[in-house]
């Protein structure tokens, strides 16, 4: 507090200084440009007087004092600093000089324009700024002042006189400290004077300061009294009516502050709360008002629409949204008496993903006091991308179990209705045409097998019963198996294993099944002559079986979907094999449910690698 009543004295004390220090620079200043004008006016002055008189008057005599001689020694202005004779090659021909001066070496041009002037040079003798007698000064601070005119003998030119003085600088000398003390004292005497008479005149208002923080704080509960000089009675009097009027409107204010503040504390808890719940929900909302103008979104815009919440705020949709069917249904006409519950869109995708798929709902705002003002409309953006596709697999998927289903028994029909007509049938024709019914029943018992146990994975009855299997035989058997295959005939099979495997906690039938669905798809999606190949092997802590095959290959963006239920490749080469989609994904279960891990590494033309880890956990494997 103190050093703010201070302040105004403070500002006294440093505006007197700064006063006192210009008035010093003002005075220094013309003392200078007082002695640099002299020197002008001087040394042209005698560059002239010296250049009517002849050369050799001015030269003198070898060993006797000339002319310069006498006009150094004769010199009254300490600035003098040289006088110099050069003839017309510039050659020095005479020279005096103060003591401590180098003169410069600075050439005169010989042609006539130039033979009487003033210029500015520094003390390495290069040129200032030229001045030709017209008073002007370097910028720059050269070193000295220098006038030259011609030397003249018999009406000949024979050469130049060149008298320079010092460039006079800012500069205090002891002998002016008195006069400039008595120059400043009155300034410095009368600041704290004039702060004395004003601390006097100031303190009535200083005591309603005070008041006025009082009053602020809550503290002040009386009028103020003061002794005032006349010209602030009346104004006393109507601050302390002021006062009286203040504090009661701050009494009032409090009272309504307080109910306000309980108020506001209810209504943003409850507005959290909604806000909460809003931020939280896996759609995207808008509140879009009346005029047209969202007036909320949450974070969810983001990540569904590649809109930050903040770019959308206060603007309406036609600013923003580029899908045209979103556009059309979040900008309805909102005065329209009868409007819709629900309305939903399925939009094919926004800008920054066209692959997405959107269903949008709108709902009408009406105002809780009057049902048939409409405030605006709430609209919420599902991405309904994975069940758009959910149900396009599950109708491929429909249609190749159909496919799946009517193969095969077109092929029992026809081989059956062979079997009927004994006539026809020959031995040999009996023997295949059994063996084709075999291998077709056997395709649609695989078939129907993979649907029944992924149905129990995913309902939760698929219990695994493990039993103790030597992996070596269970593997050697299951390659076997598949080799001996009728779609296997124009591939190469090869098998890798340790001599000596563990036995391992295994469901048997359902590991059979996984391991089946591997080598089937590298058979499946192999080239004509190309190799599948089977290995395991065991470390200290994991076992990992391998089914690798140098067929077609997967691409990185669909080895991102290959485990997922009814996912069928884009790719020709894959469409042109039969197949449901289920394979991958049920395998994949079945090692998840044993605790292990498949992973798959692929380029497209360069063959495909599936492995199959288990931990050699306590419950998984026994060595």
């Amino acid at each position: 507090m103190l050093i703010r009543h201070e302040k105004p004295g403070y500002i006294m004390v440093l505006a007197s200084l700064l006063v006192m220090l210009l008035t010093a620079y003002l005075l220094f200043d013309y003392q200078r440009s007082d002695r640099e004008q002299q020197a002008r006016e001087q040394g042209l002055a005698l560059a002239r007087l010296i250049s009517s008189m002849p050369w050799q008057q001015v030269v003198g005599q070898s060993g006797s004092k000339g002319l310069l001689d006498a006009l150094s020694e004769g010199q009254n202005n300490p600035d003098f600093s040289y006088a110099q004779v050069i003839d017309k090659s510039g050659r020095v021909v005479k020279e005096v000089a103060a003591r401590g001066i180098i003169v410069p070496d600075q050439p005169i041009s010989i042609e006539p324009s130039s033979w009487i002037g003033q210029r500015l040079v520094d003390r390495k003798g290069q040129p200032g700024s030229a001045d030709k007698g017209n008073g002007a000064t370097d910028s720059e601070a050269t070193s000295f002042i220098e006038s030259h005119a011609p030397l003249f003998q018999d009406d000949q030119l024979k050469g130049f006189i060149k008298i320079g003085y010092r460039q006079p600088e800012l500069q205090l000398s002891y002998a002016q400290l008195p006069f400039l003390a008595t120059l400043t004292l009155p300034i410095f005497l009368l600041t704290p004077l004039f702060y004395y008479f004003l601390r006097q005149e100031l303190k009535p208002l200083r005591k309603i300061g005070q008041s006025i923080d009082d009053i602020s704080n809550g503290f002040l509960q009386q009028p103020l009294e003061l002794q005032p000089n006349a010209e602030l009675g009346q104004f006393m009097e109507r601050f302390n009516q002021f006062i009286e009027t203040t504090q009661a409107h701050i009494r009032k204010l409090d009272t309504e502050q307080n109910d306000l503040y309980m108020s506001s504390k209810l209504l943003s808890y409850k507005n959290s709360k909604v806000e909460s719940i809003l931020q939280t929900l896996p759609e995207a909302v808008l509140v879009i008002d009346k005029s047209g103008v969202v007036s909320y979104a949450n974070q969810k815009v983001d990540s569904l629409l590649g809109k930050n919440s903040e770019e959308i705020m206060d603007k309406k949709p036609a600013e923003w949204c580029q899908s045209p069917e979103l556009l059309k249904v979040m900008s309805g006409n909102y005065n329209k008496g009868s409007i819709s519950t629900v309305s939903g869109s399925s939009l094919s995708g926004t800008a920054s993903n066209s692959t997405k798929k959107y269903e949008v709902l709108t709902y009408p705002l009406f105002s809780p006091k009057d049902d048939s003002q409409l405030l605006g409309r709430l609209v919420v953006i599902r991405d309904v991308t994975e069940q758009f596709y959910e149900r396009q697999r599950q109708g491929e998927f429909i249609a190749q179990i159909a496919h799946e289903l009517k193969t095969p028994l077109n092929v029992l029909a026809m081989y059956s209705e062979t079997l009927i007509d004994e006539e026809l049938t020959s031995a040999e024709m009996r023997i295949e045409a059994a063996n084709v019914i075999h291998d077709e029943v056997e395709r649609l018992s695989t078939l129907i097998q993979n649907l029944l146990t992924i149905s129990q994975y995913e309902l939760g009855g698929l219990l695994i019963e493990r039993q103790r299997v030597r992996m070596q035989e269970f593997l050697q058997d299951v390659f076997d198996t598949m080799a001996k295959s009728d779609r296997a005939r124009t591939l190469n099979f090869e098998i890798d294993l340790p001599h000596e495997m563990g036995v391992a906690q295994i469901d048997k039938a359902l590991m059979r099944i996984a391991i089946n669905n591997l080598l089937s798809n590298a058979i499946k999606y192999n080239r004509p002559g190309g190799q599948v190949k089977l290995e395991a092997r065991e470390t200290d802590h994991a076992l990992e079986i391998s089914v690798s095959d140098d067929g077609y290959g997967i691409s990185e963006q669909d080895q991102q979907h290959i485990f997922d239920k009814f996912f069928r490749s884009e790719d020709n080469h894959i469409r042109e094999q039969t197949g449901h989609g289920l394979g991958l994904s049920l395998t994949r279960h079945i090692v998840l449910i044993h605790q292990g891990e498949l992973t798959v590494s692929s380029e497209p033309g360069q063959g495909s690698l599936f492995k199959i880890t288990l931990d050699k956990r306590p419950d998984n494997l026994v060595g």
